[in-house]
This record gives structure tokens, sequence and C-alpha cells, in this order.
């Protein structure tokens, strides 16, 4: 099916979800809370790992003949407290050098910044926090569940999660009361170790109903120390204005500690 079509259809189907019998919302929530692969619930307090990505290894391959270099170093503390850092760089650089390696660094840290916004629901705190546990409206009928946050950043944003009944999340819809734009975000989950283990999502952003562009991030696991961690983010983004084109690059966890 074509993909502007399913979601139009799924917003459809968000706008008449009714009331389904049976249907025990405690045990929902529970389900919500719990049945995800969430690295705020695994034995862990705190990590540190650094960063790079293809476009980097890119770069250093053609001026020094070398990969690998770590340029950004986060570090996480659990639950929701993470830190951004740089790496100096270790070899000397010319100014087109110098422009080229910052531009790269900015625009990775643009990636980071981005992906964790979605990490942090699908895998890191979860989809409800402490903040949201109180703010939802609850709406359901036989096949499906919405969960309503208006006024999400007390900016008006208006937020909507589409759930199985089993909790399992089907997309989000955000939508941003001061444009006419929203965004669509279809997460992808395996299930490991009984849990539901963010495997990536997909991101349409639309205009006026119009979609203008999209991305998709794909997530590879290691186990270390019997911890799901990510170590790859490979990320495809495509735009209208160059719907012809898709733009690829990778996003590399390594030498976690």
């Amino acid at each position: 099916m074509n993909k502007k079509i399913w979601i139009y259809l799924l917003i459809m189907t968000l706008c008449v979800l009714g009331k389904a019998q049976n249907f025990d919302e405690s045990s929902f929530l529970q389900n919500l809370k719990s049945s995800y692969y969430l690295l705020a619930q695994r034995p862990v307090k705190n990590f540190i790992v650094q960063i790079n990505s293809a476009k980097i290894d890119a770069f250093t391959k053609e001026n020094w003949d070398t990969t690998g270099i770590p340029v950004i170093q986060l570090i996480w503390q659990n639950p929701a407290d993470v830190y951004l850092s740089e790496i100096r760089f270790p070899y000397k650089m010319n100014d087109n050098q110098q422009k080229e390696y910052r531009e790269l660094l900015e625009a990775l840290k643009v990636q980071i910044r981005g992906i964790l916004l979605d990490l942090q629901r699908f895998y890191i705190t979860g989809l409800l926090n402490d903040d949201l546990i109180n703010k939802f409206v609850l709406r359901h009928n036989e096949q499906a569940v919405q969960m309503t946050f208006k006024n999400f950043d007390q900016q008006g944003t208006t937020i909507k999660y589409l759930l199985g009944l089993n909790a399992l999340c089907i997309l989000i819809d955000v939508e941003y009361s001061d444009q006419s734009k929203r965004m669509v975000i279809y997460p992808e989950f395996n299930l490991v170790d009984a849990k539901w283990l963010c495997m990536g999502w997909t991101v349409q952003t639309m205009i006026s109903d119009q979609v203008v562009s999209g991305f998709k991030v794909t997530i590879k696991y290691n186990k270390l120390q019997d911890i799901y961690l990510p170590y790859s983010f490979f990320i495809e983004v495509q735009k209208i204005e160059e719907k012809d084109k898709i733009f690829y690059d990778e996003v590399r966890f390594f030498n976690y500690r």
C-alpha cells in the first residue's frame, strides 16, 4: 500500500476510536510499562560511548588513510541524563580541512540529537514516563488504543499514540498547533528475551497534509554483559525537492564503558 494512503488510514483510525468491551485499562498501562526492552530497566546505572559516522570515516580516509576515529563522546546516566562532548581530533588540519570537519561534526551532533529523541521513547525510558502518566486521554475499540497528550510541550503541540490492545506501539502522530505541520513516526520492534526491542523507525513530515520529507533509522545491537546496546544507526533520508535521491549515513557507537 502507498505509504501516504496508509498514513491517512491510520489517522482516520485515530479519529473513529470509540469504546471496546472488556478492555482493562490498568492491564494495558502495565503492559505499556513492562513489555518493552528499556535500558532504564536494565542493571546499568551509566555508560560512556564513543561515536563517529560513515561520513567522518570517508573524510579521514581521504585525508589520512584511516578510519574509526572517535569524534564525540556520549555519557548516559540512568534514567534519562545524556551529555555530549567533542573528542580532540588527533591530526593537524589546514583551513579547508578544518572547515569541512566542523561541518561534518555539527551535522553529526544534529543526527545524534535526532536519534536520541526517538531512542528515548522506544529504547531508553519508554513511551510513558512520570511526566506523562497523568496527562493522557485514552480511547479504544476492538482493534486499537489511542492515547492523546495535548499541549505536550506547553506550546500547543499534540501527540497521539496509536497502539495495539497488547500495548505495542503502531505509530506516533505529532501535530504542531502553530503551523500546519505534523510528523508521523512508525517504530519497528523484534521480540527479544520476551520484550519488544526497538529495531528502528520511519519518520514522515507533512505540511498541509502533503509529505515533504522522510527518513528511516535501522538499529543494530551487540549484547554486552547481558544488555543489548546499539552500535549502528543506519540512516536513509529523502526530501520532496530531491525525490529521486536517497541520502545515506551511518552513526556508529563503539568502545562502551
